[in-house]
């Protein structure tokens, strides 16, 4: 059995809203690990979920809008389990105490490949995020929703330490502009000056989908790499986005 409410957070986590449709879902010992990348090829990301009460299996998900839509129509609790046609899992079931629902599964050759993370994870630039932070930058996102782009630049505050200002909007010089200030930085060889562009509309999705992380941390390699890692109970989902060249 696995919570209706936890079962939705873990798929939003790799759905951000729609950006993502088609996956593959790992089973190994109680533990569903799902690797994606964004359609842009801007971002890849991984997601671990223990306690996943399903036979180890590999299984493709082709439409997860309509994966999402059948798992909608159950409430508290539900069960999860496949359907078999000799050795191939078909169907996943999903049932609560009104409704079983099937949904097909897709094979696993017709689902996009993920790329895979091989770089440095040495990171000049690393803080935590706790809710008020998340919040603040979906904001600022939403205040500019037509903005692409966000970019990272050093400043100082008033009492001269170091700020990290992320603009959205700040990729177009006559354009609206919203700033967010962060501090709190552990450094790592980081120059005077620098500038870095990443997806907002990423960003934001990220970040609203992650919004009951109980920790989180984002981590900036100045060659051009944003990491944003997330845990909760049982989820811990990590994304890597590569800078946009503006």
């Amino acid at each position: 059995m696995i919570s209706k409410v936890e079962f939705q957070a873990v798929i939003n986590k790799y759905y951000l809203n729609g950006l993502i449709e088609g996956v593959k879902w790992d089973v190994k010992s109680n533990n569903l690990n799902i690797k994606f990348t964004a359609p842009t090829r801007e971002m890849i990301g991984e997601i671990n979920y223990s306690n996943f009460n399903l036979v180890d299996s590999s299984v493709g998900i082709s439409n997860t809008t309509q994966l999402l839509k059948l798992i909608g129509i159950s409430s508290g609790e539900i069960m999860l389990d496949y359907i078999k046609n000799n050795k191939i899992f078909t169907k996943l079931i999903i049932a609560d105490n009104q409704f079983t629902v099937n949904y097909a599964l897709a094979d696993i050759l017709t689902v996009p490949k993920t790329g895979a993370f091989n770089g440095s994870n040495i990171f000049n630039l690393e803080t935590e995020l706790n809710g008020e932070i998340i919040t603040a930058l979906i904001k600022a996102k939403s205040a500019l929703s037509e903005s692409e782009t966000v970019v990272f630049k050093p400043t100082t505050s008033i009492d001269g330490d170091f700020q990290l200002e992320l603009t959205f909007g700040g990729d177009i010089e006559y354009a609206n502009k919203v700033s967010y200030f962060m501090t709190n930085f552990t450094q790592k060889d980081v120059p005077s000056d620098f500038t870095l562009s990443f997806s907002s509309n990423l960003l934001k999705e990220i970040l609203s989908a992650n919004k009951d992380a109980v920790k989180a941390k984002m981590s900036i390699n100045l060659e051009g790499l944003l990491k944003l890692s997330f845990e909760t109970a049982n989820t811990v989902s990590t994304y890597y986005m590569v800078k946009k060249d503006i």
